[in-house]
């Protein structure tokens, strides 16, 4: 995988990679937001290294949103429940 180094949070944050024609992208920021989450938003159409990283974290498809936590897992379109619950299970929530 490529080096995700650059992309991954600060402890009880997360990095969405999104594209501004997501409406899932648009709802889980607009979730974390009202959660009081913090999260940086990586466009992916804009970023070469977050797109391949978006791509190889997906099988080669490029689904989005693509949520890095700081422990630089990955998941996929997790939503607020599934990234409240990887926060949960790193102890960080």
């Amino acid at each position: 995988m490529s080096d995700i180094t650059p992309y991954v949070p600060h402890p009880g944050a997360v990095t969405v990679f999104s594209a501004e024609w997501c409406g899932h992208c648009t709802q889980l920021k607009t979730m974390l937001a009202h959660e009081g989450i913090p999260y940086r938003e990586i466009m992916i159409e804009e970023d070469a290294i977050a797109e391949q990283i978006a791509n190889e974290a997906n099988g080669g498809s490029w689904l989005i949103p693509t949520v890095v936590f700081s422990d630089g897992s990955v998941r996929v379109h997790p939503g607020l429940n599934g990234t409240r619950e990887r926060l949960g299970e790193l102890g960080e929530l």
